[in-house]
């Protein structure tokens, strides 16, 4: 019977102690790469105004791979809130845009031993007010087979994002000039557009930029 409660409990412990390395494999961090602690609730206030005259609020977040081997990746995020305009994010590797609040995920890719990739995610408001999303990593494996599929593997860091955009919002104006002309337009379901059509349009600038503009 010792025997039986001393397996027991260090398999437990294996369990918590994987868990907690698992937790720690991808994570949420700023530009700069610092670690945004598991839990956190972070304020976006700081209202940009693209190359066609938008205002976004962009979340400055980041994902990186802590190790050195590519692992799985996709994001769960719930829209609490969205008082007007719309919230978008590109990653890993296509757009989603939503206008309602709900829980939605995005599709999934694989990140290199050490890539930190930009999780671009804003909000564009049409008029004051605020959006508050709740970010969630999720684990991947990634399997045989052609195109590739994933399967979870287990639940990550979660960070609440809370977006504001008011009178005292501070505007920070893009350049603009010959070399961010737009030269092709796409729809949210990416086929190509002969010109920017009402609602979201996906816009691909002549120095490689991509943007997302939101028509009326």
């Amino acid at each position: 019977m010792k025997k039986f409660y001393t397996t027991f409990f260090l398999t437990v412990l294996f369990a918590l102690v994987t868990n907690a390395q698992n937790l720690n494999t991808i994570v949420f961090v700023d530009k700069n790469g610092n670690e945004i602690a598991n839990g956190s609730t972070l304020s976006a206030n700081t209202a940009v105004e693209d190359d066609f005259g938008d205002i976004q609020i962009h979340s400055g977040l980041f994902v990186k791979n802590l190790t050195t081997t590519e692992v799985g990746v996709r994001i769960h995020f719930s829209v609490q809130t969205i008082e007007n305009g719309m919230f978008q994010i590109c990653f890993p590797v296509t757009c989603i845009t939503k206008t309602a609040a709900g829980n939605y995920e995005t599709g999934s890719d694989l990140m290199a031993g050490g890539e930190q990739r930009d999780l671009q995610t804003e909000w564009t408001p049409q008029s004051y007010g605020q959006c508050t999303v709740t970010y969630q990593i999720e684990l991947m494996k990634q399997l045989s087979g052609f195109p590739p599929q994933f399967e979870s593997l287990e639940m990550g860091p979660e960070i609440t994002v809370n977006y504001s955009y008011s009178d005292q919002s501070g505007i920070d104006a893009v350049t603009q000039g010959s070399q961010t002309n737009a030269i092709t337009y796409y729809s949210a379901d990416g086929r190509q557009l002969k010109a920017p059509q009402s609602g979201v349009n996906i816009v691909r600038l002549s120095n490689g930029k991509v943007v997302k503009v939101y028509r009326q």
